[in-house]
């Protein structure tokens, strides 16, 4: 559980939750996301300290920006260095929301072929 890790896992999954609110396109994202992000929002209220509820609370404001994604992540990576009760809590919370995702696939028919996956960052090359 690398602190650091653990920090740009969060951020990025609360992003795009907290996008689509400021877009007022919530449900867009779908139920599961969607509770996956107020769940992981409502837990960083409650669970970080002053200087990281700070950051949140800019990111919360101006989610877009990503100075404030980045200032979150060191902030969060700090209070998870220092508190590890709080680095075990996260950690379990993200790897829990990733479990709870699921994706159904059913492909058919000569010559049908189809790619699924999961996070950012992926390349897919059907040939």
């Amino acid at each position: 559980m690398d602190p650091a890790t653990i920090a740009t896992a969060a951020v990025k999954a609360l992003s795009p939750y907290l996008s689509k609110i400021a877009d007022g396109a919530l449900e867009k994202l779908g139920e599961s996301s969607t509770e996956a992000g107020a769940r992981l929002l409502g837990w960083l209220r409650t669970k970080l300290g002053k200087e990281g509820r700070d950051a949140l609370r800019e990111l919360e404001n101006d989610p877009k920006n990503t100075d404030n994604e980045a200032e979150l992540r060191v902030r969060l990576a700090r209070e998870l260095v220092t508190n590890p009760q709080l680095l075990r809590g996260l950690d379990a919370l993200l790897a829990a929301e990733a479990r709870s995702l699921s994706m159904i696939q059913d492909v058919s028919g000569t010559g049908a072929k189809a790619a699924q996956v999961f996070g950012s960052d992926n390349t897919i090359i059907i040939g």
